[in-house]
């Protein structure tokens, strides 16, 4: 009930506020007979006892007054502001320890909260008093509010010892009450039961039936710790993984079928840490579709789970769905990239992805042809294999990153290092017999559509512009099969660089020179006349690779990783490249 007196009103008011107010108008409302007077004034006092120490001394006696009030709504509030005063905590301590054994739930659940206040400003006190004993006699209230306060407030107060000890009886009793906790309290206590191992296999097998249950939950939250913690507990055993996936299998698809979009993406953002899962998750795939009215964030996160899900039964289901997205501005790069990776699971799934590719490199938006060239050489390089799942495939040396430029520097740079340290190897000792390095491009077969598409978007001066490293590093690995690499390189070399950029275009240009000498010799003479120019880095790999070009030239391209295609070298050739090797 709001008291009647305007003046109280005015204070309350100006309580709220967060004002000031004075000592004397504190004392006059803590003494109203209103319990919501009294709850008011006494956060009030709680949040500005530190500050004004008068406040603490004149109503200390009020507040330990009011402890011993037969409302419980007023024993709680005051309590609450006991434990905060400064200066009283040997008459703290005995009120905390009156609360905790209280017949009102509520007083107990303030009680076990008032121990972490009164810790913060006086933690002597908490330490040598007991309480820690009688907050761990609460773990056994019958209230599961009271049992979940009494572990925060232990966690807090033994945090300098590790948090609280869950120790087998704790751990047992906590998962019989289980179902009794709230969600979130359900959640913060099957957290705390991480800190807990079990002992032996028949120990562990009684508290994986007490999982049961919790396995079926249709509460995202819950249903994430309750597997975080089986994961946890069954570390030395993974045969049981299958076992917890097929549990949660309805849950999870009821809860995606809400069309909650922050507990779906959540959820599909922990459903990506599960590793294999697509034997349980792919015959339901279709609660994992991307919708078009469904927000960016969720659009992304669905895109990274349909590869973990893909099977050879569903693949090209999933390819047809994901097309449409591959041209939509908020998820174009993540569609793209799902497309390259179910590639991956099947042939029909590979011929598939290399006919949309067509489609979208010939794109008016030079982004969706950047992450289209991307995701072609995520498919030449990766061909798909039916006895690895792409679940269990390696990481993608393009896609890894978010950027292309970045990851195709890293790549070219990873090839130069390479090349330096193999080519001191040929320097110190006898060079030894090369074997032929196997090539994935030497066992392509690219249609000429995608051939001449692949053509076009490197011609695009845009996308030169926009993604250079990427351009250089796709036309030196298909150099054997774009009959216009060199027409292109020479473009792409009267650009203007930076100096790791410019170490790039003299991989590539070796990698193109390898494959068609004849077409490359004077550019590549050129583009090597302009590194020897540059200060650094750069400069020092264009000698390394003319030097490798002029002294062992089988060496350079086993070194580079580029193929020589015969069917392009004719004797003619073969005399000039001799030539250009006698004039250097």
């Amino acid at each position: 009930m709001v008291p009647t007196s305007p003046e109280k009103k005015q204070l309350l008011s100006r309580m709220i506020s967060g004002a000031d107010l004075p000592t004397s108008d504190v004392v006059e409302l803590l003494a109203s007979h209103d319990t919501l007077c009294k709850k008011l004034t006494c956060c009030h006092i709680a949040d500005k006892c530190h500050s004004n120490n008068d406040l603490a001394l004149l109503t200390a006696n009020l507040l330990l007054r009011d402890a011993s009030d037969a409302n419980p709504t007023i024993r709680s509030a005051s309590i609450s502001a006991l434990a905060a005063l400064p200066g009283i905590e040997e008459s703290a301590v005995r009120v905390l320890t009156s609360a905790l054994s209280d017949q009102a739930a509520m007083v107990r659940r303030c009680g076990a909260l008032g121990c972490v206040k009164l810790f913060d400003h006086a933690p002597e006190a908490i330490l040598e008093c007991g309480l820690t004993d009688a907050l761990y006699d609460g773990l056994r209230d019958s209230d599961p509010i009271v049992i979940t306060n009494c572990i925060l407030a232990l966690d807090h107060i033994l945090q300098a010892e590790g948090g609280i000890v869950v120790n087998k009886n704790i751990a047992h009793y906590l998962l019989s009450r289980i179902m009794q906790f709230s969600e979130c309290n359900a959640v913060y206590v099957l957290t705390i039961l991480l800190r807990y191992s079990p002992k032996s296999e028949e120990e562990l097998i009684l508290l994986l039936n007490a999982l049961d249950e919790l396995l079926l939950s249709r509460a995202p939250a819950v249903l994430v710790a309750v597997v975080k913690l089986f994961l946890h507990w069954t570390q030395d055993h993974p045969h049981l993984k299958k076992d917890m996936l097929e549990m949660i299998q309805p849950s999870v698809c009821k809860i995606l079928s809400r069309n909650v979009s922050e507990t779906s993406c959540l959820l599909l953002d922990f459903l990506s840490t599960l590793g294999d899962i697509c034997k349980v998750f792919g015959p339901h795939y279709k609660y994992f579709l991307v919708r078009a009215k469904d927000p960016g964030y969720l659009k992304t996160q669905k895109l990274k789970v349909l590869p973990l899900i893909s099977t050879e039964d569903n693949v090209c289901c999933l390819m047809e769905e994901v097309k449409p997205f591959c041209s939509d501005y908020q998820s174009f790069r993540g569609a793209v990239s799902c497309m390259g990776l179910l590639a991956k699971v099947s042939h029909a799934a590979h011929n598939m992805c290399l006919s949309m590719l067509v489609t979208l490199l010939d794109a008016p938006a030079e982004r969706v042809v950047i992450a289209a060239l991307e995701c072609l050489m995520n498919v030449v390089l990766s061909p798909p294999s039916v006895e690895k799942n792409i679940s269990e495939s390696p990481p993608d040396p393009v896609l890894s990153q978010s950027s292309s430029l970045g990851n195709v520097e890293v790549q070219n740079q990873t090839t130069l290092e390479e090349s330096l340290s193999q080519l001191s190897l040929h320097t110190e000792e006898p060079k030894p017999e090369l074997k032929a390095l196997p090539m994935p491009q030497n066992e392509l077969e690219l249609p000429q559509n995608l051939t001449d598409a692949i053509i076009r978007a490197l011609s695009h001066e845009h996308v030169q512009e926009a993604a250079p490293s990427l351009v250089l590093y796709v036309l030196g690995t298909l150099a054997p099969y774009l009959d216009s690499a060199p027409d292109i390189l020479q473009h792409i070399s009267s650009l203007a660089f930076s100096p790791s950029v410019h170490a790039d275009l003299v991989t590539a240009a070796a990698q193109i020179f390898i494959s068609r000498p004849a077409q490359t010799q004077l550019l590549l003479a050129a583009i090597l006349a302009r590194a020897f120019k540059c200060v650094g880095e750069p400069a020092s790999r264009a000698a390394l690779i003319y030097a490798t070009l002029q002294e062992h030239p089988s060496d350079a391209a086993f070194l580079l990783g580029a193929t020589v295609k015969q069917s392009l070298r004719s004797n003619n050739e073969e005399c000039q490249e001799q030539q250009l090797g006698g004039s250097d």
